[in-house]
């Protein structure tokens, strides 16, 4: 019997600790579970107030403009707000192309890129969504940036007058899962440009091992599932990506492209990441995405596969 006590009283010495650790790491655990739920939206959308520059800073001249969109209040009231966006006109085209910023900044944040789809020969249209930079609005959410969207192409369509077939809607990173959510919507568009974006915002996160461990699929709420859609679209869609983007794996727009329909062209930016495709292969983005929009236009059915892997 002494043994025994002997003995358990060993045990218990041993197996207390290991159970306290166990208790520690389940809460800790459990811990970052609550914590990248409830502050998830911090984590996926990460707006600044401050504009940082203009068009005018890179030469091209530009109109401040202000577009009303309107949502339901938890009290069941029709609330307007306003966002911020620029008009930088192109007299010598008539194409338009409606720009869908990444998760990060503003659009001040995303000037190279607004300047260097106007340098391509298109009138463009560059807005913030809800929450960021001068644009009215609570913190943003998916919902909110899917109205925000449908909110600048009404301006395009109805304000400016222009017709939907001279519209290209092109969204960089968590911008091209908006503009694939509007194409749904807006199937008269006359092109989607999808570059470095991914097939559902769960992709994108466990992409990066440490959220491997966290049951990302249960914890989401802003979801961001193009895969879904794409099967949907209307329109002519091209995908853009670069090879080496840590980021938004390649592969994801791989599975896009895989999964949209004729005519579908994908496009791999050799040696670029995830922001500096015109930089670092700008004559070859150049020559795509005129191509692209030229050929689709004289002939809808032309279905090209410009992957280089």
């Amino acid at each position: 019997m002494h043994i025994f006590f002997v003995m358990a009283s060993s045990f218990s010495k041993v197996v207390s600790p290991l159970l306290l650790l166990s208790g520690l790491a389940a809460l800790t655990y459990g811990s970052i579970c609550w914590a990248l739920y409830s502050y998830q939206t911090k984590l996926i959308f990460r707006p600044l107030p401050t504009l940082i520059s203009t068009p005018a800073e890179a030469g091209i001249a530009y109109e401040d403009v202000w577009i009303p969109v309107s949502q339901i209040n938890e009290a069941n009231q029709v609330v307007t707000q306003t966002l911020h966006g620029w008009w930088l006109p192109n007299p010598s085209s008539d194409r338009t192309l409606l720009f869908c910023h990444g998760n990060y900044g503003n659009i001040s944040y995303n000037l190279e890129r607004i300047r260097f789809h106007h340098s391509l020969g298109f009138s463009v249209l560059a807005f913030d969504y809800r929450g960021y930079g001068l644009s009215d609005g609570p913190y943003p959410s998916e919902q909110a940036t899917y109205a925000d969207a449908e909110a600048a192409w009404h301006y395009l369509v109805n304000q400016r007058q222009i017709s939907p077939d001279n519209i290209t809607v092109m969204g960089h990173s968590i911008g091209g899962a908006i503009a694939i959510d509007l194409a749904i919507r807006q199937p008269s568009m006359a092109h989607l440009i999808v570059k470095s974006s991914f097939t559902t915002m769960r992709d994108a996160i466990v992409a990066k091992d440490i959220y491997r461990l966290f049951p990302i699929e249960q914890l989401l709420t802003e979801p961001f599932d193009s895969l879904s859609k794409v099967s949907q679209l209307q329109v002519p869609v091209l995908y853009i990506h670069g090879d080496q983007d840590v980021d938004v794996p390649f592969d994801l727009s791989q599975a896009l492209y895989d999964a949209s329909p004729e005519p579908k062209w994908i496009w791999f930016a050799a040696g670029a990441t995830h922001n500096n495709i015109s930089n670092i292969q700008g004559d070859a983005y150049r020559e795509v995405v005129q191509n692209f929009c030229q050929d689709v236009r004289r002939s809808p059915r032309i279905v090209r596969d410009l992957s280089v892997v």
